[in-house]
């Protein structure tokens, strides 16, 4: 029965390590999407390829550097502009599942508004002054492009084309993301961790199950993170970011190491303990 036994608690670790590692993928999933895959398209879209004006030539080398210039990644990385891009990509899923889902959208006041709102941490961050008239004149240029019509359009035509398979994707990213799908991760990993203590038959060895756990999952991540970043560049030529999970995976590990390194120190004192019990007491007559 001993070998059954071990099989089990093999299987429960596998269960555990599991759910660390799709917990970590569904709190970072959507934060790899605006970093890896949005703001990258906005960097390649947004701004124009290699060009010659006026005598004046512009290479793809001299775009890169304002792209990758600190003072812009910087305004890409704010939380304003992120928590935008969140909004804006909930939109988009919504939208893609169900063209009548789409939500009525205006660009043009969401990117005003932004300036506005933060024009001295812009003007921080590209250290010049950004006046009224530079802001109405970039807001003209904007409208005139109709950009919130051509969104909708956009998501209502892409959604259209898609097939059953490609939307079921999309409401499979929903549910990993959603606090539905992270509550029965961690429901499951409870249960997983009293069944592991029922069957080591110990207050504390499952510590060190679990310890063990979040060091191969935090390993895992980052290893995950690192290939699917190269394997994403190699195909795209995007430069796909996954730092956050790469991160995640590095915090998870270094707790696992914490957890185990307090698992250790249980360990020596419950042993202390024990040996200290096995030493026979001496009553007044033997003495």
């Amino acid at each position: 029965m001993k070998w059954l036994k071990k099989v089990l608690i093999a299987f429960l670790f596998l269960i555990l390590v599991n759910c660390i590692f799709f917990l970590a993928i569904s709190f970072n999933l959507k934060k790899i999407l605006i970093n890896g895959v949005i703001k990258e398209t906005i960097v390649e879209q947004l701004i124009p390829r290699s060009y010659s004006s006026d005598n004046k030539v512009i290479t793809d080398e001299q775009i890169k550097e304002i792209t990758d210039d600190p003072r812009i990644q910087e305004i890409l990385n704010s939380p304003e502009v992120q928590s935008m891009m969140e909004e804006y990509l909930d939109n988009t899923v919504e939208g893609l599942i169900d063209e009548n889902n789409i939500d009525e959208v205006a660009l043009e006041e969401d990117m005003a508004r932004f300036i506005k709102e933060n024009r001295s941490i812009i003007e921080e961050k590209v250290g010049r002054e950004i006046t009224d008239e530079m802001i109405d004149k970039a807001m003209e240029q904007i409208e005139t492009k109709d950009i919130s019509n051509a969104y909708r359009q956009s998501v209502a035509n892409a959604s259209r084309n898609m097939t059953k398979s490609e939307k079921q994707v999309l409401k499979g990213y929903k549910f990993i993301i959603s606090s539905t799908f992270k509550f029965i991760l961690l429901i499951i990993m409870l249960i997983d961790l009293i069944l592991i203590a029922l069957l080591q038959k110990s207050l504390y060895k499952w510590i060190g199950t679990l310890a063990t756990a979040s060091i191969t999952s935090g390993v895992a991540l980052v290893l995950a993170s690192i290939v699917s970043s190269l394997i994403v560049k190699n195909k795209t030529n995007i430069n796909f970011n996954t730092s956050s999970l790469t991160t995640t995976g590095i915090i998870i590990a270094v707790c696992g190491i914490v957890i185990l390194v307090i698992y250790k120190v249980i360990l020596k004192l419950v042993k202390k303990d024990e040996k200290l019990k096995e030493i026979p007491e001496f009553s007044e007559e033997d003495k």
